[in-house]
């Protein structure tokens, strides 16, 4: 499973967008739980340019993907309905 860490990811979104738009993405969803305090910890898949709720069952599933906090993606990507 390939994870970009949250400092790649933002180097490498900061290259397309604003730097206010761009979503940092953990490899861990302790390191996302610490990023986003009360806000809630998703999966975000690159590949699809979707992020998945915990109750979903493609959380933390994917070749290409981090964890983000929901407002952030929420902002970025769309939210994958199963």
């Amino acid at each position: 499973m390939k994870f970009v860490t949250g400092a790649i990811a933002t180097v490498l979104f900061a290259a397309a967008l604003p730097a206010s738009a761009a979503t940092s993405l953990y490899t861990t969803t302790d390191a996302a739980a610490a990023a986003c305090g009360a806000d809630e910890v998703v999966w975000v898949d690159l590949d699809r340019g979707r992020f998945y709720h915990k109750s979903q069952d493609k959380f933390a599933k994917g070749n290409n993907g981090g964890y983000a906090c929901l407002k952030a993606a929420h902002a970025q990507y769309r939210e994958a309905h199963e």
